[in-house]
């Protein structure tokens, strides 16, 4: 089965406030160390430049809640269903709607959950199958849960961080829309942490 068939959509349930880089780290970056007329400017740099990189690469740059919808769960036992966004914390919840309509919550004894080079993944739990009487709907299955590197700036890995940093560096400096034909700094830095994107 492809790992795509049954996935339909994700939506960041609660978003993290908290900027991934530092308002001081881009300042020291820019060499505008006292320079701070431009933080409502830089602010919406580190916005768009996580936001691409969380987009791109299917991250979860600092700890969120995600909601993740599929039509149905995977027809064999032995076959994952595989999360969007790594990497993956911890399962919140799994719910789906039944034949009937009904809503239901498949029980947390009933499946496991592992992260596989970053990659979060949920399969029944041993003896247990996958729940059977779902709904035709695109939305039949959701999961809920958190992913990313931890709540603080300071959790992410230092490649990443210095890929955002040259990110909004390009977006100050240059102002503008420009072509790019070969692999910046910054998809070379990131490249280790594609999956798929988002």
């Amino acid at each position: 089965m492809n790992r795509d068939t049954t996935y339909k959509a994700y939506k960041i349930e609660t978003p993290n406030t908290e900027l991934p880089v530092a308002l001081e780290t881009v300042r020291y970056h820019l060499r505008n160390e006292d320079l701070r007329f431009d933080d409502a400017l830089l602010t919406a740099y580190i916005r768009a430049a996580a936001d691409y990189v969380e987009r791109t690469y299917g991250l979860a740059l600092l700890t969120q809640t995600v909601k993740q919808y599929h039509s149905q769960f995977p027809t064999s036992s032995g076959t994952p269903l595989l999360l969007r966004i790594s990497p993956l914390i911890s399962i919140t919840s799994i719910t789906y709607t039944d034949t009937a309509g009904a809503p239901q919550t498949w029980a947390g004894a009933e499946y496991t959950s592992g992260r596989l080079d970053l990659g979060g993944f949920i399969v029944p739990a041993v003896n247990y199958s996958w729940p059977g009487s779902v709904a035709m709907l695109p939305n039949a299955v959701t999961v809920t849960y958190q992913a990313g590197f931890g709540p603080k700036p300071s959790s992410l890995p230092a490649g990443i961080t210095q890929a955002l940093l040259l990110i909004i560096g390009d977006m100050y400096q240059r102002r503008e829309d420009n072509v790019v034909s070969l692999p910046k700094a910054s998809e070379r830095l990131l490249q280790p942490w594609y999956r798929y994107a988002a």
